[in-house]
């Protein structure tokens, strides 16, 4: 029955009396949303810096983090290890003597603490002897200037933490190569070092003073040499310093954190769960070497903290002298009596 037959309105009727929203009012009122959000996220945000404004350091540390794109940085060095660096350890492992061998496995086991299944299935899956048969003298020089990508991933870094031009080419790629090749070597003559001092009867603090004072003279000959000595060696040791204890911290964890990991990966995926678990620790490891050269900058030239460390040497000093009359005085009165 239609409308015209005084009957009930029929569906097209209903249809065409009936109010739709105003798409229009709608746009507008998702428009005034996005705005209300991106006002309120204007306000924390405004919030969070005049925090970080209290202590000054902090806020340009954000700034560093955010100009360095810490993110990124960290997941190159990281492919680049996995990539680049690990076939060459492979190589370089296939033709050195046996001991030498068996010693770096063990160390790096220790360091990325794989535990004793990651070390199992590495000596399981990596056959040595195969690697040696099948490397001939242009694989190995493949090897070693893929290598140099690693190298490069860490003179960027660091071109991009102290804002430097960028030198590559020739100069470039042999300063790298050379860098990496002593890296290696100082690398495994700390670790050889260390060993034999955490195997000799001594105080633990004096353990600590030599890994950090090996370790913090490595990475600032590190800096200074992909730098080609542009940056000071003052401006240098903070980050330095950091990097050396801070790398050393994440070892120490990793010997705690990673065995349950890794031995959960080999047992749900095989090798490649061994892969995964590097691939984890050398993002991790990244992400400490990026992140103290970034704050070992802010603290090398920031004022408030540069006034700081003033502050603490003049009140160092006082001590010191102070001491030296004490000192004195009882020196007198014992020759007096």
């Amino acid at each position: 029955m239609s409308e015209d037959d005084g009957g009930a309105p029929t569906l097209e009727a209903r249809r065409r009396t009936h109010r739709w929203p105003d798409r229009e009012a709608a746009q507008l009122s998702l428009a005034d949303m996005r705005d209300a959000f991106r006002r309120y996220v204007a306000r924390v945000r405004a919030f969070v810096y005049r925090l970080l404004d209290t202590v000054p350091p902090l806020r340009r540390t954000v700034d560093e983090l955010v100009r360095t794109e810490v993110i990124d940085r960290c997941m190159i060095i990281a492919a680049q290890g996995l990539l680049a660096l690990i076939p060459m350890l492979v190589v370089l492992a296939a033709f050195l003597p046996h001991v030498v061998t068996e010693f770096s496995l063990d160390r790096f086991t220790e360091v990325t603490g794989m535990g004793q299944s990651g070390s199992e299935v590495m000596k399981d899956t990596v056959d040595v002897d195969d690697v040696r048969t099948h490397t001939g003298v242009i694989g190995i020089l493949i090897t070693l200037f893929s290598a140099t990508s690693f190298a490069r991933a860490f003179e960027r870094l660091y071109e991009r933490v102290w804002q430097l031009d960028h030198i590559g080419g020739l100069v470039g790629t042999r300063r790298c190569f050379l860098w990496l090749i002593g890296w290696l070597v100082a690398i495994q003559a700390v670790n050889l070092l260390a060993f034999a001092i955490d195997q000799a009867p001594g105080p633990g603090l004096l353990v600590v003073a030599v890994h950090a004072t090996l370790g913090t003279l490595v990475w600032l000959l590190t800096m200074r040499v992909l730098l080609f000595g542009r940056i000071s060696w003052r401006s240098q040791f903070a980050a330095a310093f950091l990097t050396a204890m801070l790398t050393a911290a994440y070892g120490s964890a990793s010997g705690a954190v990673m065995p349950r990991y890794v031995s959960g990966n080999v047992d749900q995926f095989g090798s490649l769960g061994l892969i995964l678990a590097v691939a984890t620790w050398l993002i991790g490891f990244a992400a400490v070497v990026v992140v103290s050269a970034i704050i070992g900058r802010v603290l090398a030239e920031d004022p408030w903290a540069n006034g700081l460390v003033r502050k603490a040497r003049r009140v160092g000093e006082r001590l010191r002298q102070r001491t030296g009359r004490d000192r004195d005085l009882g020196t007198s009165g014992r020759a007096v009596g």
